[in-house]
């Protein structure tokens, strides 16, 4: 059971996310606030794995400084941030604050869901339809350059490129368009990656990309 604590001023939106959380299981809200020191003062109170909070909340002014102060009380919960916004400031804010994913709020609620279990087992994940560029600003920030140079050196710059936004949650349609290539360029190069990680399929090479698996004999798949 992956243990949350909810964030955002928007009651609305926090009685949307009960209902669809309460369909995924596995996931339980422990608590909920509305602005940033109703939040201090819940997880005072309660035990976390998962903290999902809105960008812009009252009683927030530097958005960094939160998650600062998060983590300095609870250096074990995950941080996974929702915004309506895509901009550099946020993105860089939100990872170097310790943020292990970042969702707009465009997105479907069953991929929030995912993004609830990806950050939950200790992963990154990413908004697939982010531009590109912030994007790689917050992989690389969030994730930090070791998960990405751990990877088998013989991987394409095109490949790493296709194996993070897959590992980040990206469907092949959605990295198809990221990377303005065609989807069966896409699969090309995950039968590629696939061979040259050593495994099997897209739940192997995304425990790969976050150094949570070793690479298996080489053996293709479909993509």
């Amino acid at each position: 059971m992956i243990r949350i604590v909810l964030a955002d001023d928007h009651a609305m939106f926090r009685e949307m996310m009960r209902i669809a959380l309460a369909k995924a299981g596995e996931i339980e809200i422990i608590g909920e606030a509305g602005d940033g020191q109703q939040l201090l003062d819940i997880l005072h109170r309660v035990r976390a794995d998962v903290l999902v909070l809105d960008y812009k909340m009252p009683f927030v002014r530097d958005f960094r400084a939160l998650l600062d102060r998060v983590l300095q009380r609870d250096p074990t919960v995950r941080a996974l941030v929702l915004s309506a916004f895509a901009n550099l400031d946020m993105i860089t804010r939100a990872a170097d604050g310790g943020a292990r994913g970042y969702v707009l709020k465009t997105t479907r609620l069953s991929s929030v869901v995912d993004a609830i279990r990806a950050v939950g087992a200790g992963g990154v994940w990413i908004d697939p339809s982010l531009p590109r560029k912030l994007f790689a600003e917050f992989q690389r920030r969030a994730a930090g350059p070791d998960e990405v140079e751990s990877l088998d050196t013989s991987l394409s710059r095109r490949e790493r490129e296709v194996l993070a936004c897959m590992a980040h949650g990206a469907s092949n349609r959605d990295i198809a368009a990221k990377l303005s290539i065609s989807q069966e360029t896409v699969k090309t190069h995950l039968r590629h990656i696939f061979a040259k990680l050593g495994v099997r399929n897209r739940v192997e090479a995304t425990l790969v990309f976050h150094g949570k698996a070793a690479a298996r004999d080489p053996r293709s798949a479909a993509a």
